[in-house]
């Protein structure tokens, strides 16, 4: 444990030293897998799926705000759409611009969630997403997971429906209109997933900010829990039976992912509870004050202290050094 804990305090040091490096390293990656991603889920324009695009985006997103590589992905997104039905492409910026006005509007600062909620999606784990934010943010958090699961959600049911976008013929542009359509509105999947999610952040939220011993751990273990059930339920009510595997395989990463972030970010002594009462012309204040878990980096220097060798030096050799009658020197 004190191994642990000397690790921890080693990367937030290095965090500190190297913060602009680390933060461009992480969306230089982010980017990658977003933009390469999106080019081998949609790759309907073929201007866009050259590797070097992706590579130039990532690039540039790395040295800008994380909002601008949400901007970015959903319009490499629409373009995709617009090479193949401008009925999709329609549907989906009418999409984008809701969502992104709910983001801009109420949670702002949320970009890395609403990257990472379609990347997780996309490896069947988004589990980890709705009890990240409770841990970490605020309620206004679910509004960018939401932002991310309905545009992974409406990526994918374009590609699952495919067939309906491909015809040539003008008079179907009513029928892709509302296939695009029917992709959100008939997607029972998508609202088992935004309820789960929903009911799993307010239920981790509350409970971490409550007072109680070990609040944290409580809260992501009641959390993933909770949504495992839901999700569970949900996929056998659905008819979905092959996805519970995803659900269990998701539930235990979310776990390990959470007590990561506990110990990160929350890790509390409660052996050395102290609490504290002081009072002013108003009120009377109890505190409860729970230490944290902090071992001090050690930088031991040792230096070898040689005693000084004791040395004779013979009368007669040094009377002669000095040019002197060796009598003197008695």
């Amino acid at each position: 444990m004190i191994g642990l804990l000397e690790l921890r305090e080693r990367l937030r040091n290095f965090y500190g030293k190297y913060e602009i490096y680390v933060i461009t390293g992480v969306k230089l990656i982010l980017g990658l897998l977003t933009f390469f991603l999106l080019n081998s889920q949609l790759g309907y324009m073929e201007q866009m799926n050259h590797p070097a695009v992706a590579l130039l985006l990532a690039l540039v997103c790395a040295f800008l705000p994380i909002n601008v590589m949400v901007v970015c992905a959903c319009g490499v997104i629409l373009l995709h759409l617009s090479a193949l039905a401008v009925e999709a492409c329609g549907i989906g910026w009418c999409l984008f611009l809701l969502l992104l006005f709910l983001y801009g509007r109420f949670a702002p600062q949320n970009g890395y969630m609403v990257i990472l909620t379609p990347l997780l999606c996309f490896f069947r784990i988004p589990q980890v997403m709705p009890v990240g934010a409770g841990l970490l943010r605020g309620p206004s958090s679910y509004l960018s997971v939401t932002c991310g699961t309905m545009v992974f959600f409406y990526i994918e049911g374009i590609k699952a429906n495919i067939v309906n976008f491909t015809s040539v013929e003008e008079a179907e542009g009513t029928a892709k209109f509302t296939a695009a359509l029917k992709v959100l509105t008939g997607n029972k999947e998508m609202y088992l997933i935004l309820a789960a999610f929903l009911i799993t952040s307010v239920v981790v939220y509350t409970i971490r900010r409550q007072s109680i011993n070990y609040a944290w751990r409580i809260a992501l273990f009641l959390g993933n829990l909770v949504q495992m059930v839901i999700l569970l339920v949900g996929y056998i009510l659905l008819g979905m039976p092959e996805k519970i595997q995803w659900v269990i395989l998701g539930t235990l990463v979310s776990v390990v992912v959470s007590l990561m972030l506990e110990f990160f970010f929350y890790n509390l002594d409660y052996s050395r509870i102290e609490r504290v009462q002081f009072e002013d012309d108003e009120y009377y204040y109890f505190v409860k004050a729970v230490p944290k878990v902090y071992v001090a980096r050690k930088d031991k220097q040792v230096k070898r202290i040689t005693p000084r060798k004791k040395t004779t030096v013979n009368r007669r050799a040094l009377a002669e050094e000095l040019d002197i009658d060796q009598d003197l020197l008695d």
